[in-house]
């Protein structure tokens, strides 16, 4: 192992040659020991039915020149065992770029502390930093941000110093107290680009630009946060990494029908079970606050602006959530 063959082969004549071993030159095919019958220096082949193909040719795998993958691609580790093979000792990859998550809210409580009327508990900081990993970023945990616009205006201002973008969770609808589109607005050029999407759930999502820094402001309810960081905030975010968000959605037959408003866009957390052959998406029902329907789900269901209506055996295409590459 590890060295050439000692010597050529000529017609009639055979070499033992270990598992992963050099072929030595004038052979053209090799059998397993277990398809032979060995005698003193004779040996007859029993079975050469699949002689041919026990052998490796160089550049059978990939050959010089080969592009291996374009920019941006996510290392794998498959990925990272091909390149090695293909002796590439290093590549130049991306540093995870840095995002700073902010929650707002005095009525946010710590799932460790005890909790009284008029609180909830601070979901949304867990399930949002997790997304963010595993899309490839650094998440970058903030003290939460009492609903007071100074505290915001402060602690908004060191997140965009210290890391390379920032989510807002909170403070984006209309409320007297929700100052995340103003704070955004008046933090730098050019701010705020949207804010209110025709999308449910999640229509307060704010989308914005401070410098060269991109902004997501995220509404409060959980499930709105999560759904509008997956499906709006993810591909801007992404472009940091100069990738691409196209996850591989997989197609499914809806189990029930739903009516929705179709004056706006919805996304319908669907539960993925396989019946009769076939797989099927069941949706499962509640509201932006009631995490459980994320929870249990095993992805999204867009019904486009204007449809208002999916009827059950519709073939869907249903979106994966974030999983980190395995």
């Amino acid at each position: 192992m590890g060295e050439p063959a000692p010597h050529r082969l000529i017609r009639g004549r055979a070499m033992r040659i270990p598992t992963g071993g050099a072929m030595p030159d004038g052979a053209d095919a090799v059998v397993m020991v277990e398809d032979t019958a060995v005698s003193g220096d004779d040996v007859e082949v029993v079975d050469a039915g699949h002689a041919s193909g026990n052998i490796t040719a160089a550049g059978a795998d990939v050959r010089s020149g080969d592009l291996l993958f374009d920019r941006g691609v996510v290392l794998t580790p498959a990925k990272v065992g091909l390149l090695a093979g293909a002796g590439i000792a290093s590549v130049e990859a991306y540093v995870p770029p840095r995002v700073g998550v902010l929650l707002t809210g005095d009525e946010l409580v710590a799932p460790s502390e005890p909790i009284r009327a008029g609180q909830i508990r601070d979901s949304n900081r867990y399930a949002i930093g997790a997304a963010l990993t595993a899309m490839g970023f650094d998440p970058q945990q903030y003290d939460r941000v009492a609903d007071q616009r100074a505290d915001l205006v402060a602690a908004f201002a060191r997140a965009l110093e210290e890391c390379d973008a920032v989510v807002v969770s909170g403070g984006s609808s209309a409320g007297d107290r929700d100052y995340t589109p103003d704070v955004i607005a008046d933090a730098g050029k050019p701010g705020v680009i949207v804010h209110h999407l025709r999308a449910k759930p999640g229509r307060p999502t704010v989308l914005g630009i401070v410098g060269d820094k991109p902004v997501i402001g995220l509404p409060g309810n959980p499930v709105s946060a999560l759904v509008m960081l997956e499906t709006v905030g993810k591909p801007v975010l992404l472009r940091m990494l100069d990738r691409a968000s196209a996850p591989a959605s997989r197609r499914a037959v809806l189990a029930s029908a739903r009516t929705v408003s179709p004056n706006l866009e919805h996304r319908i957390p669907v539960r993925l079970h396989g019946e009769g052959g076939e797989l099927r998406a069941e949706p499962l029902i509640g509201t932006s606050a009631q995490m459980h329907v994320l929870g249990f789900a095993d992805g999204l269901v867009a019904v486009p602006l204007g449809a208002g209506r999916l009827e059950a055996g519709a073939s869907v295409d249903v979106l994966p959530f974030s999983a980190a590459p395995s």
